[in-house]
């Protein structure tokens, strides 16, 4: 049963209180249309594949065999959901309805619930603070070749899709300025201490390094992606994509390799 507005928003007060960092990690949205039960309990499992991939930094957890079993049972799991209207302050038009209307609908999962089910697929809760993830990533597309900067002339939307991806799974990144891509790209010492650098400069705690490139025999797009200053191995890429999907790969990659070890 949907929970009154008022008790929602009381017990969201205290939540933010008490767990202000943690409770985002039990939350996931979708896009559904209309504000009815035939389009959101439908959506529930996809909510809960999101919600389990955030919580425990792990974008292949879906793909555990125990996975789909659990996802069956997530409407017990749910604590609250919230619905925003996609369209707010647009008026109605032509014989459109409330229900043929986008929004977003956001889960907030039960944490004993969740903790449970990611214990049973052998997973635990990445809970705390998640480090911050600088980007420096070049991208060639059919008319040029350019670094994706915070200040850049080119790649907003894909600036944009960068921060979707990096709100999936609660990682902060950071775009470094032009001016500071500049100014390492001519320190004269080693691309790992240019990049160490830079990661200092920018308050960074670790430095996503990738290479984006339109592939027109694909088609679509070609991302290879490292963490330099990471482990060895920490190397991986994408085919034939559009570039949200490289950069949830990006982002979920990243969030894999930097989650904390059993």
């Amino acid at each position: 049963m949907k929970k009154p507005l008022l008790t929602l928003l009381s017990l969201f007060a205290f939540a933010v209180t008490a767990h202000a960092n943690d409770d985002v990690l039990y939350r996931s949205s979708v896009i559904v249309t209309g504000d009815r039960e035939e389009t959101r309990v439908p959506t529930i499992p996809e909510g809960f594949a999101l919600a389990a991939q955030k919580l425990t930094g792990n974008p292949d957890v879906v793909h555990n065999p125990t996975f789909a079993s659990l996802a069956t049972g997530a409407p017990a799991m749910v604590w609250s959901y919230t619905y925003h209207d996609r369209m707010f302050g647009r008026p109605i038009h032509d014989e459109q309805g409330t229900r043929d209307r986008p929004f977003d609908l956001t889960f907030q999962f039960d944490r004993t619930r969740m903790d449970h089910a990611m214990a049973l697929l052998g997973e635990r809760p990445w809970l705390g603070p998640r480090p911050k993830l600088a980007l420096v990533i070049e991208v060639t597309d059919m008319a040029r070749s350019y670094v994706l900067a915070a200040d850049g002339v080119h790649g907003s939307d894909l600036r944009a899709s960068f921060e979707d991806a990096s709100a999936l799974f609660a990682i902060p990144i950071i775009f470094a300025k032009e001016a500071d891509l500049s100014a390492v790209a001519q320190e004269n010492v080693d691309a790992n201490e240019r990049l160490a650098r830079l990661k200092s400069r920018l308050g960074a705690d670790i430095i996503l390094v990738g290479h984006l490139h339109w592939e027109t025999n694909e088609p679509g797009w070609h991302a290879v992606w490292r963490l330099p200053l990471g482990p060895e191995g920490t190397k991986w890429e994408i085919a034939g994509v559009n570039f949200d999907a490289a950069f949830r790969n990006a982002i979920g990659g990243a969030a894999k390799r930097m989650r904390p070890t059993r």
